[in-house]
């Protein structure tokens, strides 16, 4: 049977994801390029932190929208992807934090720990679908 106009075939809410993340990469990059030339004023720059902040909230909204379309089984999927990545994460942090206290590692931006968390989160999706499937 075809969806009616009324209903979502699944493809709308990925498109949202897909359209909140040029959203955030344009943010980001808008901010960080300000950013980097170091402006004078403290509005501008509080600006520039607002936005690229805005940006990642409006992608963290629409891949919820994304998991809460799914149905329970498919969203536990989702959880333990984020529980896999958040734990990874954190003794990831805690073997950076002591490199560093043994000056083994330099200074690691926070948007690197950022991306390595979602690049994580991405992982957990593949292995938890192929655990739980």
């Amino acid at each position: 049977m075809m969806p009616t106009k009324n209903e979502e075939t699944g493809l709308r809410p990925l498109a949202s994801v897909a359209g909140a993340l040029l959203v955030w990469l344009i943010c980001a990059t808008v901010s960080m390029r300000v950013l980097s030339s170091h402006p004078a004023s403290a509005v501008l720059r509080g600006s520039m932190v607002v936005l690229g902040a805005g940006g990642f909230a409006v992608f963290l909204a629409s891949a919820a929208r994304l998991a809460r379309f799914e149905d329970e089984f498919s969203q536990r999927i989702y959880l333990v992807a984020v529980a896999l990545a958040s734990g990874t994460t954190a003794v990831l942090l805690m073997a950076g934090a002591l490199l560093q206290a043994a000056g083994l590692l330099g200074d690691v931006p926070l948007i690197t720990i950022v991306m390595v968390m979602g690049v994580l989160w991405l992982f957990g999706i593949l292995i938890a679908a192929r655990y739980y499937r």
